[in-house]
């Protein structure tokens, strides 16, 4: 397969996982344990982050940050902005301090998750309600869903592993 051809496949093989997940993860058909709910579009990202540049890292979080402010919860523009700089920090960290390995993978997708589940509980949740509560959600459905998230990380490393095999 030429660069060319396989390049447009990555983009479409991507470019229907993510609206899959992205469906799936807001259609209310979820795969929840006790609260916990993964974003399967932010492993993907991270996923495509450690084999591809850093300006596709970013234009990647850009694209998928805007799909998700326009169904998301969260304040206008939110999502566009923290993915975006998750995504370029994690080709940074995944080019410059890591190895491409699953142990790495892992590794980087939790700390990418936990930073992303804080940012989002500290514009959405933190000061809505008495700080009891905010720290029950943080506690109980945002620190899981990113252990929930850095899980599903592992398929989707090994398949973006397949996909990038060659280019990179």
């Amino acid at each position: 397969m030429t660069d060319r051809k396989k390049t447009l496949f990555i983009f479409l093989t991507n470019t229907v996982l993510f609206t899959v997940f992205i469906l799936f993860h807001f259609s209310g058909a979820s795969i929840k344990i006790m609260g916990a709910n993964p974003m399967c579009a932010f492993s993907l990202l991270i996923a495509i982050t450690l084999f591809s540049s850093e300006l596709t890292a970013v234009l990647t979080g850009v694209f998928v940050g805007i799909i998700l402010d326009s169904v998301a919860m969260t304040p206008a523009g939110f999502n566009t902005v923290s993915f975006a700089l998750i995504s370029f920090a994690a080709a940074l960290i995944s080019h410059y301090l890591f190895n491409r390995n699953l142990k790495s993978a892992i590794a980087l997708c939790f700390i990418c998750a936990l930073s992303y589940y804080f940012l989002r509980w500290l514009a959405v949740f933190a000061f809505s309600a008495e700080m009891t509560e905010t720290f029950n959600y943080l506690i109980k459905t945002s620190i899981p869903s990113a252990v929930y998230t850095t899980v599903m990380i592992i398929p989707l490393f090994y398949l973006e592993k397949s996909l990038f095999k060659g280019k990179t």
